[in-house]
């Protein structure tokens, strides 16, 4: 973490941006921002005590669960921040931590989490006016509640990563620009591919709890992989701009067509390294 002198009124409209997807993610990413921003502050005497006293406030908003959540990503984010680590490393190990964090929240005290009688009810009140027959809600439930674990997790980790937007735009309208990797480039290892395989495989092939743990993993393999495919499809078009008209237009007619396309680019970018074979050959085209 670094002082910065000047620049720090840009990036205003940023920061609204964020903070209006931040509330849509709910309270507890919203104190999750605010106690980060305000324990990594310098000069801040009061810094952890004004933390505390946010945590309390999502607390009372959001009950056990909630208060869990914030605490979990705003203490590994402002820990692993501090002691040099890079700021997608402190992000990242934020975002694991309060995955194990949401899913233990919500098995220790389920009453205070998402899967509250009072939100299950409004829940099925909702599918109720829409016209659905109770079969068919009970059907939806029993799909929500298969594949719950990975809606938790996915949640989680966007949640962290819009924080940790957030908290590096408002730490750089203070004068702190906080340090990012040398290599920015999003990469998937053979490590994490081998278990989106094995997933799918036992998918296939399994039952019982062991299937419905390879399925929650398959989902939530979603967004790493889709987060690749977009890195990838961002390169393409810094160097052929001529392509973002037909990416829009896949994008808004067929928006099934183009996550799957993503996906399976990101996938594929584990094998094939994408970015590297495009810049090859817009050198080669350069030397032409």
């Amino acid at each position: 973490m670094q002082e910065k002198s000047g620049g720090t009124g840009n990036g205003f409209f940023g920061v609204i941006a964020v903070g209006i997807i931040l509330v849509l993610m709910g309270v507890p990413f919203v104190g999750m921002t605010i106690m980060t921003v305000m324990m990594l502050a310098p000069e801040s005497r009061f810094g952890l005590l004004l933390a505390l006293a946010s945590l309390f406030i999502v607390f009372l908003i959001s009950d056990f669960n909630g208060a869990l959540i914030a605490a979990t990503g705003a203490g590994f984010m402002t820990v692993f921040i501090r002691s040099g680590r890079s700021f997608r490393f402190s992000v990242a190990t934020a975002s694991a931590a309060t995955v194990l964090a949401s899913l233990f929240g919500t098995l220790l005290l389920p009453e205070l989490s998402l899967l509250s009688g009072e939100n299950v009810e409004t829940l099925m009140q909702f599918y109720s006016s829409a016209g659905m027959s109770s079969s068919e809600i009970l059907l939806v439930m029993n799909i929500l509640m298969y594949i719950l674990p990975s809606l938790l997790a996915l949640w989680a980790v966007a949640g962290v990563i819009v924080s940790g937007v957030a908290v590096k735009l408002i730490s750089r309208r203070k004068g702190i620009e906080l340090e990012l990797p040398g290599d920015l480039s999003m990469r998937m290892g053979l490590v994490p591919a081998w278990i989106l395989i094995a997933a799918l495989a036992v998918n296939i092939a399994g039952s019982g709890h062991l299937q419905q743990a390879a399925v929650n993993i398959s989902i939530f393999m979603i967004l790493p992989y889709t987060a690749v495919g977009l890195a990838v499809c961002r390169k393409a078009l810094s160097m052929y701009p001529q392509g973002l008209l037909l990416a829009v237009l896949v994008g808004i007619v067929f928006p099934p067509v183009a996550v799957g396309v993503l996906i399976i680019i990101g996938i594929l970018d584990t094998w094939l390294d994408f970015r590297t074979r495009l810049k090859r050959i817009y050198e080669r085209k350069k030397q032409l």
